[in-house]
């Protein structure tokens, strides 16, 4: 399996269950709560190690005991945290998400008081021994900074960016970029309705890259570098439970399934699969496991 390094963000995530979306002024009793970490880069990197690969995660890190709390947790799923960057002051970001148990959708309201990641830190981390480069499309200039490093300091390595919500200057990720993942909030957000018409006008941008669009219940369209373009459909569950962290969830069988050697359409299969697992329930725990089994008895 693979050595892979995520650079992105750990969050403190408070989760509360509730009956409906509350209306404004509203005050109603909130069915379940639960604590837990989040972030897109570490819940990635959670079901890739469940998957079997060697994770490091590359973020910053407070010292209060919210940070800890992600620290122990990371560590307890076997993540390595060598190449964190800490810093004595400030709080772990906190996201508040509202679950809607109608429908599964959830609603985040995130509080930071941490610096980002800089790019001077990530130019003392050791990159050769590394088989993938996974990022969070945020923090653009520093991003870009270390994507630079990255490329110059790189063997063959591939470089995977999640690119989820927009942000001033974020079109400067695209050309450094093998893998790039929209999600369809950002896609829809510039205009285009169908995920195939936006991967054609994207491969001017990114001609080099393997370019996907997850879907939600349409399942996810895929470009490979010769612009083949390949469709993949989605595996909803029974009943969905827990929309958060399904594109972290699909985000890790892509790369898991692209550095298998698998072919791109295999690799949405895959993707989706893990997607339309999390979705079914509440966390990460199992989601490796249950795909397995599911795949053995197609």
């Amino acid at each position: 399996m693979s050595k892979i390094l995520g650079i992105g963000i750990a969050t403190l995530d408070i989760i509360n269950q509730v009956g409906h979306y509350p209306h404004e002024d509203e005050e109603m009793r909130a069915l379940d709560q639960r604590v837990a970490r989040g972030g897109n880069a570490s819940n990635t990197l959670e079901v890739l190690v469940g998957l079997g690969h060697q994770c490091h995660f590359c973020g910053t890190l407070a010292c209060d005991s919210d940070s800890r709390l992600i620290e122990q947790n990371l560590i307890e799923l076997g993540i390595t945290l060598d190449h964190c960057q800490r810093f004595p002051e400030g709080h772990a970001p906190t996201s508040y998400i509202t679950l809607n148990q109608q429908n599964g959708t959830r609603t985040i309201v995130h509080y930071r008081d941490l610096p980002e990641l800089d790019a001077d830190h990530f130019r003392q981390i050791e990159l050769e021994p590394f088989d993938w480069f996974h990022f969070e499309g945020r923090n653009i200039g520093e991003t870009v900074r270390m994507l630079k490093h990255l490329k110059e300091r790189r063997i063959d390595q591939p470089i995977s960016i999640e690119i989820e919500k927009e942000r001033p200057d974020i079109d400067a990720l695209y050309a450094h970029a093998d893998v790039l993942i929209f999600s369809s909030v950002f896609v829809k957000g510039r205009g285009h309705e169908q995920a195939e018409e936006f991967l054609r006008r994207m491969k001017i941008h990114a001609p080099r890259a393997i370019i996907i669009c997850p879907w939600g219940d349409q399942g996810a369209w895929g470009q490979d570098q010769d612009g083949h373009v390949y469709h993949a459909p989605a595996h909803p569950p029974e009943r969905i439970i827990d929309t958060l962290g399904a594109g972290d969830s699909f985000n890790a069988g892509l790369i898991h399934s692209l550095a298998s050697g698998e072919n791109l359409q295999e690799a949405l299969g895959f993707a989706n699969l893990l997607a339309g697992i999390k979705i079914g329930q509440s966390g990460f725990q199992g989601i490796a496991k249950n795909a397995s089994e599911q795949q053995a008895g197609q």
